[in-house]
């Protein structure tokens, strides 16, 4: 009996141990046509676990993209691609592409989608066209009102850079601001004045109230493991997880901010569930009417009450992290090319000096700023050197495709390399990795289209997965950027080393600290 036992006990063990080398074996061999670095096709474990571990993943797609070429293999089921034609024909409405398990991660509630986590393009597209009135302002009383929010909290944020960070070089006085915590601030500010009417006042206290930022760049790495390994998430939903979920009665972070988001959605729809009182529902229901921001249009778009909640978590999320790198990645970018400044800063001046134009004050308008080449050059290349969102981005078909001349397999997880794509020599010229503004300015009609197209990727642009915070996006750069520049001058306070970062699809920036001085000769308001 004890020898059947041991024989059946090596069988099992046999057969497993088959099992595992014949699918590993099968995986290594449907890609293995693709070059990539050694020993990717056996283990997700070998490359992309440790590259994405290091926090370097966006830089590390570029170099294997440089190394193998514009499609690569990383994984067992995994390519990544840089060709700027292929990724927008991929990206393509009519692709066939649907977005990967990937994207499973990003769940805030690991039950239930969001518009950035659905996966289903019918779901997708269902979310989407019923958020696209609260992204587009289109659905309130005035886009005016949008903007003059946001000019509030912009003069808000120039005053506290005039009582706090001003540096005197007469004196030698040095007060520096660390730009990856205060433009943060700026843009949860202006975000959730947007969203909600009311600002958080990030700015008033030049800290992280709620620990909301300390705690969405905690969450970025284990995130991105959840995206990379799905077979985590089932832990995630069981019970033994909740204890370290976001909770609305968590006193910061997350879960404070829930919270908040929670008491806004019930102030919305109490009108519509209470029934009698008709005086006090009236009020109610005419204090919604003249309310104009994102969260009411997403309350009256049709979405469930969770789903409004859900999303507007990903409103204040997404949209200030990803504008405030973008702020100061341009800023960083533009210290290091005093020809450009300079361009920048002269474009500025003149504008403020042309009685015909008449530049709002006491913050540019949106359309104004939009009118300035050079502001706007600025802007495309600060996105184009470091695009505010860098994972993978991984898609998936059905059918058997060809990508850059090589056949990728139905179910093959196709990732981008968003650096890569954005230096690619063949678009942007042979000094693609340089900051240099001018080219926008100057490039001939076909090839500046060549370049619009491949830089809307950081945006998705024209895609099925276009950014529906894009308006936003650029209406803030370029009021900020005209503004700051107009009022002062910046220079990084250690330029050999001027910042530290690391990325999980999102970029954490620290010690990215900036020495500001007054232009005192500039007319500002």
């Amino acid at each position: 009996m004890a020898l059947l036992n041991s024989t059946a006990v090596l069988g099992t063990v046999a057969a497993l141990v088959l099992y595992f080398v014949t699918t590993r074996i099968a995986a290594w061999n449907r890609l293995r046509h693709i070059p990539g670095p050694p020993g990717v096709g056996w283990s997700k474990a070998v490359w992309m676990v440790p590259h994405q571990l290091s926090g370097r993943l966006c830089k590390d797609l570029e170099a294997v993209c440089d190394k193998y070429g514009p499609l690569a293999r990383i994984g067992p089921e995994w390519v990544v691609c840089s060709d700027p034609a292929e990724l927008r024909r991929i990206w393509s409405v009519h692709s066939g592409y649907q977005r990967a398990p990937w994207y499973n991660g990003f769940r805030f509630d690991p039950n239930r989608d969001n518009v950035i986590t659905a996966n289903e393009n019918k779901e997708h597209h269902r979310l989407r066209s019923q958020l696209l009135r609260g992204y587009s302002g289109k659905g309130r009383a005035s886009q005016d009102s949008e903007q003059r929010v946001i000019d509030e909290q912009i003069l808000k944020f120039v005053g506290l850079i005039e009582r706090k960070y001003l540096s005197d070089p007469r004196s030698g006085a040095l007060r520096p601001m660390d730009m990856g915590r205060s433009f943060g601030y700026l843009m949860q500010d202006a975000t959730s004045a947007v969203g909600f009417g009311e600002a958080f006042g990030y700015a008033d206290s030049d800290e992280d109230s709620y620990g909301v930022i300390h705690a969405l760049e905690s969450m970025l790495l284990p995130t991105a493991m959840f995206a990379l390994l799905p077979s985590l998430l089932a832990l995630v939903k069981t019970p033994l997880a909740a204890p370290f979920m976001p909770r609305p009665t968590d006193p910061r972070g997350v879960g404070r901010l829930l919270k908040v988001i929670h008491e806004r959605v019930e102030e919305r729809y109490s009108s519509a569930d209470r029934p009698g009182d008709n005086i006090k529902k009236k009020e109610q229901q005419a204090a919604a009417a003249i309310r104009d921001d994102a969260l009411q249009s997403f309350v009256e778009s049709g979405l469930s009450r969770d789903e409004v909640e859900a999303e507007a978590l990903v409103f204040l999320l997404g949209g200030a992290d990803t504008t405030a790198t973008a702020i100061r990645n341009t800023i960083f970018y533009l210290t290091t090319n005093p020809a450009a400044y300079r361009t920048l800063q002269a474009e500025i001046d003149a504008a403020m000096g042309e009685p015909a134009r008449a530049v709002a004050r006491p913050v540019i308008a949106d359309q104004q700023a939009k009118s300035l080449p050079f502001l706007q050059a600025c802007i495309r290349e600060g996105l184009r050197m470091w695009p505010p969102i860098s994972g993978l981005f991984g898609k998936v078909s059905d059918r058997d495709d060809v990508i850059c001349g090589r056949k990728v397999p139905a179910g093959t997880y196709v990732a981008w390399a968003a650096l890569g794509a954005m230096k690619n020599r063949h678009v942007f010229g042979e000094d693609a990795d340089v900051f240099e503004p001018r080219r926008w300015v100057e490039a001939e009609p076909e090839r500046l289209r060549g370049m619009e197209a491949t830089q809307g990727l950081v945006f998705a642009a024209g895609t099925r997965w276009e950014c529906l915070g894009k308006r936003l996006a650029y209406m803030e750069l370029g009021k900020v950027l005209f503004e700051l520049f107009l009022r002062f001058d910046f220079a990084m306070v250690k330029p050999t080393q001027p910042l530290e970062w690391q990325n999980y699809g999102l970029t954490i920036h620290k010690n990215m600290n900036v020495r500001i001085t007054r232009r005192g000769s500039v007319l500002c308001v």
